[in-house]
């Protein structure tokens, strides 16, 4: 009896596993998300210093997550920062993002926002910022803006904005 009964577990559990990996989601088919994959090359301003920008998107894991993978350099590359953004999205265009790059644990955010048409905004807070994004399909261009907010080394709140206009690389 003991025998039957854990093979009809293991039965249940293996024949539940097929079934919820058979079920996967409709691949998402969002026309903004689908229009920004590629390379995008830029330029932006940041603190008075002049960064080239490249930020590669694609869609992974059952097209369910845009990837977006920035890195950027001064001319000198004195100055370099890279990081990586994954975004979920349901068919309605809401989503969930998470950001990492090289500066660690504490800035990773975690934020919310919508895609609607052509543009997704985003609004996101880690330890040390918090940040309103928004990245834009206009004229075949990919226009980023941003605004955040943190305390500098004084304990004083600090405000910084940009804007970096991509071109489409292929």
């Amino acid at each position: 009896m003991k025998l039957k009964t854990l093979f009809l577990l293991i039965t249940t559990f293996v024949a539940l596993n097929l079934h919820a990996q058979g079920s996967l989601p409709k691949p998402l088919d969002l026309t903004f998300l689908n229009l920004i994959q590629g390379s995008w090359t830029g330029q932006s301003d940041m603190l008075g210093v002049k960064m080239n920008e490249e930020i590669v998107c694609r869609l992974d894991y059952n097209k369910q997550y845009l990837i977006i993978n920035l890195t950027a350099a001064s001319e000198d590359k004195t100055h370099t920062y890279s990081g990586m953004g994954v975004y979920g999205s349901d068919a309605e265009g809401n989503v969930k993002s998470w950001w990492f790059d090289e500066w660690g644990l504490n800035t990773v955010s975690m934020g919310t926002g919508k895609i609607d048409a052509m543009k997704m905004t985003i609004e996101a807070k880690s330890d040390a910022y918090t940040m309103d994004r928004s990245l834009e399909l206009t004229g075949g261009n990919l226009i980023m803006k941003w605004t955040t907010t943190f305390k500098d080394k004084d304990g004083q709140m600090q405000t910084l904005n940009g804007e970096t206009l991509y071109t489409k690389k292929n």
